[in-house]
């Protein structure tokens, strides 16, 4: 991704800032998302398990920040029991933006996503995931000739609440996020870099119809293994009803 961890939830004092002030918006605005982490009734799991709660999808805002970052927190923490040093550090990219920055950079430009629940009243954020365009692609991790001419959109930053696990959530997500870069952006391709030594993960996209590239020849950029897949409807599996409502 660099997509998705640490023992210890170190926090600079920018992030820190940042999520301070995402709280005191989410308190502004009750209508904001709650993270999954945060006091959800057990019966929102069973309901959803059931089938019996629709999860919603929508274009995340600058209001979400918070509940994005939570949903970022949990995974960061649940990686080390996968044998992985995913997100454990917070590095700065090529324009000196930590992860906080970079998320709400995208939620600014409206390139980010957000899967949730209402059960009472009350919102909890699922899932996120976001979609860029051919613009926004890394050089530094798509730096093969031709790269960069292919018609590909990019994600980043797919997660979801390790309350949802075992739900197929992310695969649908990823299926989602593929008609949504064919039909809005025109992609051929969707893309995304992983982790170099999280294995597991690298697996499990290749279960969800991706192809493993060649690894991004800079080797100290710890997110080098790089993954495509058809955004064609025709991947060999027939076809399953929507797992999202649009709002």
């Amino acid at each position: 991704m660099p997509n998705s961890t640490t023992i210890e939830p170190v926090r600079n004092t920018a992030a820190a800032a940042v999520e301070d002030n995402c709280v005191a918006q989410v308190e502004a605005e009750p209508q904001c998302p709650k993270s999954a982490t945060d006091d959800m009734p057990e019966e929102v799991v069973r309901l959803v398990r059931e089938g019996k709660l629709s999860l919603d999808i929508r274009c995340a805002v600058v209001s979400d920040l918070f509940a994005v970052l939570e949903l970022i927190v949990e995974a960061k923490l649940w990686l080390p029991s996968k044998k992985t040093n995913q997100w454990s550090k917070d590095w700065a990219d090529q324009k000196g933006r930590k992860r906080s920055d970079r998320v709400q950079a995208s939620l600014e430009h409206e390139r980010t996503w957000i899967v949730t629940v209402e059960h009472e009243k009350q919102t909890y954020a699922v899932a996120t995931v976001t979609i860029e365009p051919k613009a926004n692609a890394n050089p530094l991790v798509w730096d093969r000739p031709g790269d960069l001419d292919d018609s590909a959109a990019y994600l980043s930053r797919l997660v979801v609440a390790r309350r949802f696990a075992g739900l197929r959530i992310g695969a649908d997500l990823l299926d989602w996020a593929c008609d949504y870069a064919r039909d809005q952006y025109e992609a051929e391709l969707v893309r995304i870099d992983v982790w170099t030594g999280n294995f597991a993960l690298h697996s499990y996209y290749r279960a969800q119809g991706f192809q493993q590239q060649e690894y991004c020849r800079d080797t100290s950029y710890p997110s080098g293994a790089r993954f495509q897949r058809s955004t064609s409807e025709e991947l060999g599996a027939p076809p399953r009803p929507e797992r999202f409502r649009e709002i």
